[in-house]
């Protein structure tokens, strides 16, 4: 990692009571929590081991995300009301995973039970938004999640 610190590969960095600013000529803000993680590098190798195969990823990004996912509930301050989980597609740019696949071991892992639940873990959150500057990478996450009939978002 060149002198750098590498991430655990199931592991992920916490950061909390970011600022987000309402704009660049106002006080107002919004706080927030911060993961982060990196996923596997498809067009070389960089900070991990690459998967075997497909299922080998699928097995190895749904433990990464469930992390993440658990880190997120074990960190909510309160009831989890007014909270928002602000998931994006990681690992889809210069890393080179595909985003459907991506998208769809979210929809998993948002869907398993974690930390002694009966239902998903999707409802520790009040709202759980897809955020990417690119556009067509929302509506991919969108397509993704409109086809789990579970119940909704």
């Amino acid at each position: 990692m060149n002198g750098g610190y590498e991430i655990p590969e199931f592991g992920l960095a916490y950061v909390r009571d970011i600022r987000i600013f309402k704009s660049l000529s106002s006080d107002e803000y919004r706080k927030a929590d911060m993961l982060v993680s990196a996923c596997y590098c498809m067009s070389g190798h960089e900070l991990y081991k690459n998967p075997r195969d497909k299922d080998d990823w699928r097995k190895k990004n749904l433990a990464k995300f469930s992390a993440f996912i658990t880190a997120a509930v074990a960190n909510t301050i309160g009831d989890g009301k007014k909270t928002y989980l602000l998931l994006g597609p990681i690992g889809t740019g210069a890393f080179g995973n595909d985003v459907k696949c991506i998208g769809e071991v979210f929809c998993e892992a948002l869907n398993l039970p974690m930390m002694g639940s009966k239902g998903p873990i999707k409802h520790a959150f009040e709202y759980i938004w897809f955020v990417s500057t690119d556009r067509w990478k929302n509506e991919e996450f969108k397509t993704i999640f409109s086809i789990d009939k579970s119940d909704t978002y």
